[in-house]
């Protein structure tokens, strides 16, 4: 059995070696960020039984990145995030290497990406939600 842990962990470290970022956390931060950030958290899941002793886990990890738009052109804050969507989704589909840790990013599905704004102590956010689905490699 493999707790998904250890992927978390990983897509951390990769995140934060890749410079992009002032601080990638696990979890949501509980206050304003400096920015760029990211977090990595748990959205949802499934188990479904193969056998009656074997099952085909599925976990959707978010990978949230944060921008702070009060202070600049909101038109600089667009271009900066797209352009980190990009290069996160590109470097994490074709480099991030999960196998050491029982899962993979799920041969043949899309990572989804949805765009919003949140308020994080007073202070307006831009985010990019980016969902990686990930099973268990058995």
């Amino acid at each position: 059995m493999a707790y998904i842990t250890a992927a978390l962990q990983l897509i951390q470290s990769y995140l934060s070696g890749k410079g992009w970022f002032d601080a990638v956390t696990i979890g949501e931060p509980d206050g304003p960020p400096s920015t760029p950030a990211a977090a990595i958290f748990l959205t949802a899941g499934n188990a479904s039984q193969l056998t009656t002793t074997t099952f085909h886990r599925r976990r959707d990890v978010t990978v949230r990145i944060y921008m702070d738009v009060s202070n600049e052109p909101r038109e600089d804050t667009e271009i900066a995030l797209d352009k980190m969507v990009y290069d996160a989704e590109a470097a994490l589909k074709g480099d991030l290497n999960l196998s050491t840790t029982g899962w993979v990013i799920t041969p043949g599905t899309d990572i989804v990406e949805t765009f919003d704004y949140v308020q994080l102590g007073g202070r307006p956010f831009r985010i990019a939600d980016m969902v990686l689905p990930l099973s268990q490699r058995e």
